[in-house]
């Protein structure tokens, strides 16, 4: 039999709801006892009640960072919220279906058999899909292999799948617990990703066995719904993205700036946290599942960071972007929302180069590319009393490293931008770096190259680091052309006497991914400049930009190639 919730405000009437959720996590400990010892003569809810004391005080312990939730609104939520129904995906039993259970985390649509809804409330009708955004176990089914690779007359937009509703029916409760559990993802009927996985069996087994508790205290009618066991899974997932990165000594006394989830990389798919300068955390959400759950990510995100062994005195502000173009692709339209905060900076630190970001402004991503990090220290360490030149330098970068960390004679940064061009000079004050030395020009940096080859000008070190010219493998020949005309003339401009070195970047995941493209394409420019291009390495993102070995290399989207651009050939 069900214990009903109790009353707090009969236990504690001294504390307010406010006062109370101020309280740390570690308090439920405390509430625990106090509860256990306290039988009140009159229960505070009907018998009937699904609002539990123990779901009740996991909802407090989830929520206790938020200090504007009360509790009449943590009861209302849960009473406007009953347990509606438990959602199951079946998928074919193949080689796509072991892929998921060894971390693949995109399930497409021609991967499902069969979807279900079990209801567990009498009111609730029939579901003619399962809803976006819920919280789905991923099983797979008991039959025969079945082979996906003919083509099939459904496109992955398109439900090629049956979808059974039920309740109380023994046969469909047998066929799911039958199937082997592959993980919990959240589910998108609109998207060619029909299900994200959020939690795989195989790497998280301990994890798994309590989001199945959850799921039965569900059927059973003591949880509300889906908050607590999503929750409990970013908890964890968040934790681990902690972790890894304090592994990798970020942050630092010299980095305060760096990403801290990655998407897939971090088994989050569809989510990016940035932490910029140690006191704003940057959401970016590129899925339906994120907007759907906002309200669970970024309180899921505070209780971490107030855990989080480095930050524990520190009070992170939370800022959330979207990405609306890979939205309205997920299915999910969302409005612009304007910020009122623009103006507010925040100072990132890397490698103990000062940068003022604009986080809260509608600016390009965070404001800081912190993914280029390593390879700005990279090429600084060869700039020793050499002109180096930083083409779309954004905020300064490559430059200022140059002079900084590799006490280069010139630097030049050259952005289309007069906004990124005020931001680099700002920074290159900023770091107290000689105005004579170093210099930002607002230009197009094709007519740069252009006006620079025309009057001699020369350089011994070019970085060239474009925006993404190939948004997709449909505009990659297009783009291909343009890359190879920037790379051209960028090694046309490098020292004709001695040689020089080029750092040539693409962040387009076409262009990276299409295996050995981009190299041909620079040597292609190299025959078109008539230089001989030597390669020396290359490299990708930093390593906090994390990627999953089981999706590589769909999350690989940067590469930086590092050549030596030999001397002009004498007539």
């Amino acid at each position: 039999m069900r214990q009903t919730a109790i009353s707090l405000v009969a236990i504690i009437p001294a504390i307010s709801a406010k006062m109370f959720l101020q309280i740390s996590h570690r308090s439920a400990f405390v509430i625990h006892r106090v509860r256990r010892a306290y039988r009140p003569a009159v229960p505070a809810f009907p018998s009937d009640s699904f609002i539990t004391q123990r779901n009740l005080l996991r909802r407090i312990n989830l929520f206790s960072t938020s200090a504007d939730i009360s509790i009449d609104t943590l009861i209302a939520h849960t009473e406007q919220h009953p347990p509606s129904a438990l959602h199951t995906v079946v998928v074919h039993r193949n080689k796509q279906s072991m892929s998921f259970r060894e971390g693949t985390q995109l399930v497409f649509t021609k991967s499902i058999a069969a979807t279900y809804s079990e209801v567990l409330d009498d009111s609730v009708g029939e579901f003619d899909d399962i809803p976006l955004g819920s919280l789905v176990a991923v099983v797979v089914s008991k039959d025969k292999p079945v082979n996906n690779n003919k083509r099939s007359k459904h496109k992955n937009s398109e439900k090629s799948h049956q979808h059974i509703t039920f309740q109380d029916n023994e046969d469909h409760k047998k066929t799911i617990s039958q199937s082997q559990l592959i993980g919990f993802g959240v589910y998108n009927p609109y998207s060619m990703y029909r299900v994200r996985l959020l939690l795989h069996e195989t790497i998280h087994p301990a994890l798994t066995k309590e989001v199945c508790s959850l799921r039965k205290e569900m059927r059973q009618g003591d949880t509300c719904d889906e908050v607590i066991t999503l929750q409990t899974i970013l908890l964890r997932k968040i934790s681990d993205a902690v972790y890894l990165r304090v592994a990798m000594s970020l942050p630092s006394l010299t980095t305060d700036t760096y990403r801290l989830i990655n998407g897939e990389g971090d088994g989050i798919s569809g989510l990016a946290v940035d932490i910029i300068g140690g006191t704003t955390a940057i959401v970016m959400s590129s899925a339906a599942w994120c907007e759907i759950h906002k309200d669970t990510i970024i309180s899921a995100l505070r209780k971490s960071l107030k855990e989080h062994p480095l930050y524990e005195d520190q009070n992170i502000d939370i800022i959330w972007r979207n990405t609306p173009s890979r939205l309205r692709q997920d299915g999910y339209e969302v409005q612009d929302m304007k910020n009122d905060n623009e103006d507010i900076s925040v100072i990132a630190t890397e490698a103990s180069i000062k940068y003022m970001t604009y986080p809260y402004s509608d600016g390009q991503k965070t404001g800081f590319y912190c993914d280029q990090r390593d390879n700005r220290r990279l090429i600084a360490k060869y700039c020793d009393n050499k002109r180096v030149l930083d083409l779309c330098c954004y905020t300064g970068g490559f430059a200022i490293n140059a002079m900084v960390h590799g006490n280069s004679a010139s630097a030049v940064g050259v952005d289309s931008s007069q906004d990124a061009v005020d931001a680099a000079e700002a920074n290159a004050r900023l770091n107290d770096l000689d105005e004579k030395r170093i210099s930002f020009v607002r230009n197009d940096i094709a007519v740069f190259m252009r006006n620079a080859i025309e009057s001699g000008d020369e350089y011994d070190i070019v970085i060239l680091d474009p925006p993404k010219l190939a948004p997709s493998m449909s505009m990659l020949t297009k783009a291909s052309r343009k890359y190879q005309s920037l790379n051209r003339d960028a090694m046309s401009i490098i020292s004709k006497s001695q040689g020089g070195l080029l750092l040539t970047c693409t962040c387009s995941a076409a262009m990276t991914q299409s295996n050995g493209y981009f190299l041909s394409m620079v040597n292609n420019a190299a025959c078109s400049a008539k230089r001989q291009a030597t390669l020396l390495s290359v490299t990708g993102a930093a390593p906090c930009h994390t990627q999953s070995p089981a999706s590589f290399p769909a999350g690989n989207y940067l590469t930086c190639a590092l050549f030596f651009i030999g001397p002009e050939a004498s007539n």
